[in-house]
């Protein structure tokens, strides 16, 4: 186990808060730009260390019996990429028995970015035997699309405001849905990934998605 930084929650909280004011802001474009000005000073006036929340440990609060499984997940995240699981609890098993795959194929295995993109999964990762590793992460990332990333129920991919999200039926309708997304790298950097080979670090290229095209129609969940 490394010697990680401690997350400074209060100030990570703060900062969270600042972020989604501002997002509220520019996403509503009713703001003046006055409001916007002070929005953005207000999360540059969050006084938090970025390196230090960045290579911190951020194992789910809601990780429950995965709590160990994650953390050895976000153990093999390098330092300055974030060690966060941006998705929710219903597709943490999902991530535990990719994991289970990627240490069989390649014990050495790195992760540089775990999140919910499109209303699916996305991994990031680099290992040997990239064939056998890029099935067991297109697999992963297929049961996500049929899977409630809330609950881990039976879902489909459904629209709110242009927002895709993988849900099952009670979740749809659940308004505690109306949450801000968890703080993560995208508040600090903006990183387009793909499977990355450790001596071409600096070649990033879009992970492929899964295809649209193969999965049911997009069902409407309520606006909140």
């Amino acid at each position: 186990m490394g010697d990680y930084p401690e997350p400074d929650e209060p100030r990570e909280e703060a900062l969270r808060a600042a972020v989604h004011d501002l997002a509220k802001a520019v996403r509503l474009g009713d703001a003046t730009p006055e409001e916007v000005t002070a929005a953005i000073e207000a999360v540059r006036q969050v006084p938090i260390d970025m390196e230090s929340m960045v290579d911190a440990l951020h194992v789910p609060d809601d990780a429950g019996e995965y709590e160990a499984a994650l953390r050895a997940v976000l153990e093999r995240i390098p330092d300055g990429w974030g060690r966060w699981i941006q998705c929710g609890a219903g597709w943490y098993p999902i991530l535990v028995r990719l994991d289970d795959r990627l240490r069989d194929i390649d014990p050495d295995y790195q992760v540089y970015q775990i999140k919910e993109k499109f209303g699916t999964l996305r991994f990031y990762w680099s290992g040997r035997n990239s064939e056998a590793g890029e099935e067991a992460v297109a697999h992963a990332e297929a049961e996500s699309a049929r899977t409630c990333e809330r609950c881990g129920n039976p879902g489909r991919l459904r629209s709110r405001r242009g927002w895709l999200r993988t849900l099952c039926d009670d979740c749809a309708q659940s308004k505690r849905l109306a949450v801000p997304p968890p703080l993560g790298p995208h508040c600090v950097r903006d990183r387009h990934l793909h499977r990355l080979d450790p001596r071409r670090m600096s070649q990033l290229g879009e992970h492929p998605p899964v295809d649209l095209r193969q999965r049911p129609s997009i069902e409407p969940y309520p606006l909140i």
